[in-house]
C-alpha cells in the first residue's frame, strides 16, 4: 500500500503537519486498545519453575523441568524456541504432573486470549495408542478446581512432534480475578511432551482507560498502600482480594489502605467507580 502525503498550504495552515498530527493521534488511540500482555512465560530465565509458577508430580523422577536437563538428542526434538522449553518425560507407570501459572486478573478487559506452543507425540498420545493426555485447564478458585480448556485431541490429526500453535479464547472469564492456568500431564507409557511461549493477552475496555489515572504505591508495600487518583474520579467502593479471589477486606478510605495485617504475598485492589472497575496488583512484603 502506497501512502502519499500532500503538503498544501491554505490560509497559512500547513496541512502536511495536520495530517501528521492526525496520523499520530490515530496510531496512539489504536495502540491504547491493542492487546496487552497479562502473563508471559518463555522459560528462558534458567530457573524452574519460573517465578510464581508451581509444579507437582506423582512420580518424583518425572517432574516438569527444562529441556536443558535432558540429552542433546531429546533437546533436538522437544526444544520449541529460544534456549529452553518446559518438558516432561514419559515413564512406563502411572504419572500425573502439573505446571501451574501465577494468578492473574481479567478485570477491566473486553477480550482475552490464552496461547502457547506444544510438542506432542501423536502416536502415543492420540492414535493409535492413546496412553496419555496433555491438558490445558483454568481455575477461578486458586487451584481448588479446574475447568478444561484444551487437550491434544482437539488438534485433530497432526504429525508427531510438530509444533502445535494453540490459541484459546478466554471470553468466558472476562471480569474475573484470581485466575490460574495449568498444564496437566496424565499418562502411563505415553510420550514426552514440551510447551513454550505461554502468553495470556487482553484488550482493555474503554472504561478501564478512564480509570488509568488511578494507581497504588508503594509497591511492594509494608504498612500503608496509597491510592493516587489524579483525575479525581468518583470512587464508590474499594476491596482487596488475594490470589484466589477471596475478599480480604472492604476499604472505607479512598486514599490509603492499611495492609500491615496482611501476610506477605500478592494481592489485588479492586476499585469501582461510576466510570467502571479496575484492578491493581500489589505485593505485600
Amino acid at each position: 500500500m502506497l501512502i502519499i502525503f500532500f503538503k498544501i498550504k491554505f490560509k497559512s495552515v500547513n496541512f502536511f503537519l495536520i495530517l501528521k498530527a492526525l496520523l499520530f493521534v490515530t496510531i496512539l488511540f489504536s495502540s491504547l486498545f491493542s492487546d496487552a500482555q497479562i502473563l508471559s512465560e518463555g522459560f528462558e530465565s534458567g530457573t524452574f519453575p519460573p517465578t510464581g509458577w508451581t509444579t507437582q508430580t506423582l512420580v518424583p523422577t518425572r517432574p516438569w523441568s527444562l529441556t536443558s536437563a535432558y540429552t542433546v538428542a531429546t533437546q533436538d526434538v522437544f526444544l520449541i524456541s529460544g534456549a529452553e522449553s518446559a518438558i516432561i518425560a514419559w515413564i512406563a507407570e502411572d504419572n500425573e504432573a502439573e505446571l501451574v501459572s501465577p494468578a492473574f486478573s481479567l478485570v477491566g478487559y473486553s477480550a482475552a486470549n490464552f496461547s502457547f506452543k506444544a510438542k506432542v507425540g501423536y502416536e502415543y498420545m492420540v492414535d493409535p495408542f492413546p496412553a496419555g493426555n496433555l491438558l490445558a485447564q483454568i481455575s477461578t478458585d486458586g487451584g481448588a478446581s479446574w475447568a478444561p480448556l484444551w487437550v491434544e485431541e482437539d488438534e485433530g490429526v497432526f504429525t508427531d512432534y510438530v509444533t502445535l500453535n494453540v490459541s484459546l479464547d478466554l471470553a468466558s472469564y472476562l471480569g474475573t480475578a484470581g485466575l490460574k492456568v495449568r498444564f496437566l500431564y496424565v499418562g502411563n507409557d505415553a510420550d514426552t511432551v514440551s510447551i513454550d511461549d505461554v502468553l495470556i493477552s487482553g484488550t482493555l475496555s474503554s472504561n478501564d482507560f478512564s480509570l488509568s489515572s488511578i494507581s497504588v504505591y508503594p509497591n511492594p508495600v509494608t504498612n500503608v498502600l496509597n491510592i493516587s487518583n489524579s483525575n479525581n474520579i468518583e470512587i464508590k467502593n474499594i476491596s482487596i482480594t488475594d490470589i484466589n479471589g477471596r475478599v480480604i477486606k472492604n476499604q472505607t478510605s479512598l486514599t490509603q489502605i492499611n495492609v500491615s495485617d496482611l501476610n506477605a504475598g500478592v494481592y489485588f485492589v479492586n476499585i469501582e467507580s461510576n466510570d467502571g472497575k479496575t484492578t491493581k496488583k500489589f505485593i505485600k512484603q
